[in-house]
């Protein structure tokens, strides 16, 4: 049994002018048993607006309303769950090899959004199952699901957010990740799971959010680029590499990390452990 088979859903937020990243989607689907042709899968079209709207970029609000679209399209067919995935996301072995556990975990208990990847690189506890609750704050939504319980809620919240200023104390114009983090600490109740180690990580490669770096711009460069982000990301699906971010983001006074604890309840919680 395969995690497609559980959700009702894989939606993929994917630029179509991005082919290099889609290509690279395909195989890494392909290792872990999923065909993008497969009728689950949905790449919707994405929309593009002509304006930023007083988001960071036009990227930023595209992206924000790729993912509200791809949650209002599965709270409207009634899906129970959708699991949302951009184009730059990168599994883990473990995941590949631990899916039916992961499976069996979700089948089982009461979960509102699951993060199969985040920022968090170090100081989430171990679970014997490989998942916690934690309602903290983290970056990156490149790689998580969402339960139809929570849908309606979270459909709202984004919509508002497009309206709020910037800097609103409720949230308005951010990236969908800093979103998610409001959106969490305003609902306290919602039951957040996250992988611990992470199981997905962001492809090394350009941003479609923001500007190109320097060294994506010069032909020169391509190659070398190229083959460090290759070494790189084959290095974190083996467990080589530690990738995330240390931030403010992942030390929230009001859900510290120190929090997290194992999921499902029942299980017992190991030594908070810095090795990821």
């Amino acid at each position: 049994m395969e995690i497609l088979d559980y959700f009702d859903r894989l939606a993929i937020i994917h630029l179509p002018e991005r082919e290099d990243r889609m290509r690279a989607l395909r195989a890494e689907l392909s290792r872990i048993g999923i065909d993008v042709h497969s009728p689950k899968v949905s790449i919707p079209k994405p929309p593009m607006p002509e304006t930023a709207n007083g988001f960071p970029s036009r990227g930023v609000y595209g992206n924000l309303l790729s993912h509200l679209e791809i949650l209002e399209s599965a709270y409207r067919d009634g899906l129970d769950t959708v699991w949302v995935l951009e184009d730059d996301a990168i599994f883990s072995k473990r995941f590949r090899d631990g899916q039916l556990s992961l499976i069996q975990c979700l089948q089982n208990n009461e979960w509102d959004q699951f993060f199969i990847g985040h920022s968090v690189p170090r100081g989430l506890p171990d679970s014997p199952t490989g998942l916690l609750r934690f309602s903290g704050s983290f970056l990156w939504a490149h790689c998580y699901a969402v339960h139809r319980r929570i849908m309606p809620r979270l459909i709202d919240y984004l919509r508002k957010t497009i309206d709020r200023e910037v800097g609103h104390p409720d949230g308005g114009k951010m990236y969908i990740d800093a979103a998610f983090c409001l959106f969490r600490r305003f609902n306290p109740d919602v039951i957040c799971v996250v992988s611990s180690p992470c199981l997905s990580v962001q492809k090394g490669s350009p941003s479609s959010l923001n500007q190109y770096h320097w060294y994506d711009k010069s032909a020169a460069m391509a190659p070398f680029v190229t083959l460090a982000r290759s070494i790189r990301d084959e290095s974190w699906r083996r467990g080589w590499l530690r990738i995330g971010i240390d931030s403010d983001w992942s030390d929230d006074r009001d859900h510290p990390i120190s929090e997290a604890r194992a999921w499902p309840g029942a299980v017992r919680i190991a030594e908070p452990s810095t090795a990821q």
